[in-house]
């Protein structure tokens, strides 16, 4: 196969498993899509795809030029590394993936007054609680909250964001003990900290899978959380019901690809990053008065 957009839709559609979701990888629509995939069936003469319940499969032969098209990607991956590596001054853009809610509570000012000291420098910051993937090039710089971040990264361990319970100062006034009743995530339906707090047998009133909104939702008198100290401590609403009941939760880290490390944007970036969060120890300890 000589054209890389062959194997491009390869990997999009092997990924995607139906037309439409190849198409919005590839910037293509539904159509052109469909008549490249008949395109590469016909010069093949034999289907690299089968069309099963769940989406497009790789038959046999898709399977092989499965492999061929990961490596050609990993080495386009490598060659934007490299290139990036051999940008040596302090211009030029770097990809920032922080996740929202550090962003909007300790981070947003700090990002403001980088670019205002290294104006040129462009920060393009993505803000998802989704792990980006910096082997695929998918961003320079990631501030990751993770036990066990991948091992080949390069960075700063910085420390953990400690959680406790939170309410708001009306909702305790205004509820007995047996009337309290929790916001939780909606990643686990039971969360087993329920059976550790001060209320093990409230109920769940509602899950709410946003982090900032489940604050938001107690602040405004809707039920008890556990929350992260470094946003409910910044809403005056948000009471801390034990101050004794804190929760070590994961480590910060600031975290770029070993291909970048030496670049002078993405290490001056770096070392603002820890250093401003640093700074705000406190506040995500919970200790700050």
């Amino acid at each position: 196969m000589e054209n890389w957009d062959d194997y491009r839709l390869i990997l999009a559609l092997h990924r995607g498993k139906t037309l439409r979701n190849a198409a919005q990888q590839l910037t293509l629509n539904h159509s052109t899509v469909s008549r490249r995939l008949a395109s590469l069936n016909q010069k093949y003469g034999s289907d690299i795809f089968d069309l099963s319940p769940k989406g497009y499969v790789l038959t046999a032969l898709g399977q092989s030029l499965l492999l061929s098209a990961e490596k050609i990607e990993q080495f386009a991956f490598n060659d934007n590394r490299l290139k990036r590596a051999h940008q040596p001054d302090l211009t030029g853009e770097i990809n920032l993936s922080i996740p929202p809610a550090i962003g909007q509570y300790l981070l947003l000012d700090e990002l403001h007054s980088f670019q205002q000291q290294y104006p040129q420098i462009t920060l393009n910051v993505q803000t998802s609680y989704q792990i980006v993937n910096l082997d695929r090039c998918e961003a320079d710089v990631v501030i990751r909250v993770s036990n066990q971040p991948s091992e080949h990264l390069v960075g700063h361990r910085l420390f953990p964001i400690i959680l406790s319970y939170y309410a708001s100062k009306q909702y305790l006034m205004d509820n007995s003990i047996d009337d309290y009743q929790w916001i939780t995530s909606t990643a686990n339906l039971t969360p087993s900290w329920i059976e550790q707090s001060p209320y093990p047998t409230a109920n769940i009133a509602m899950r709410i899978e946003d982090l900032v909104l489940r604050h938001h939702a107690a602040a405004q008198g809707q039920g008890i959380i556990l929350g992260a100290c470094y946003i409910a401590d910044s809403m005056a609403n948000l009471q801390r019901i034990d101050n004794k009941k804190t929760f070590p939760h994961q480590d910060i880290w600031v975290l770029t690809h070993p291909d970048l490390k030496q670049i002078p944007r993405i290490k001056l970036l770096m070392t603002f990053l820890t250093k401003a969060l640093r700074a705000k120890e406190k506040l995500i300890n919970g200790t700050l008065t």
